[in-house]
């Protein structure tokens, strides 16, 4: 694992309140990537959406979140939704 590869992974309960939980784990992932801040601090804001509103949605009872970054890129995905965040040179 290195700053430039890394894979983590977590499940949580499918509850809209937990979606600050995986804005963390975004902000730790940021932070690790050495991402730029401004790109950071709005990658982590769209996490913190797109999480909320998973959470919210009809499904199974947990929700599997992965976050990676390879090629250049910082990518999570969460139920059905994907987003990525190219890394600064």
């Amino acid at each position: 694992m290195t700053p430039e590869a890394f894979t983590f992974k977590l499940t949580v309960p499918r509850d809209p309140a937990l979606g600050a939980i995986v804005a963390d784990v975004a902000a730790h992932a940021v932070t690790y990537a050495e991402m730029d801040t401004a790109e950071g601090a709005a990658f982590v804001r769209n996490v913190a959406a797109a999480s909320a509103a998973e959470l919210r949605a009809e499904g199974p009872t947990h929700c599997l979140i992965v976050i990676t970054c390879a090629g250049g890129e910082l990518r999570l995905t969460i139920g059905s939704q994907t987003l990525s965040q190219k890394l600064s040179a």
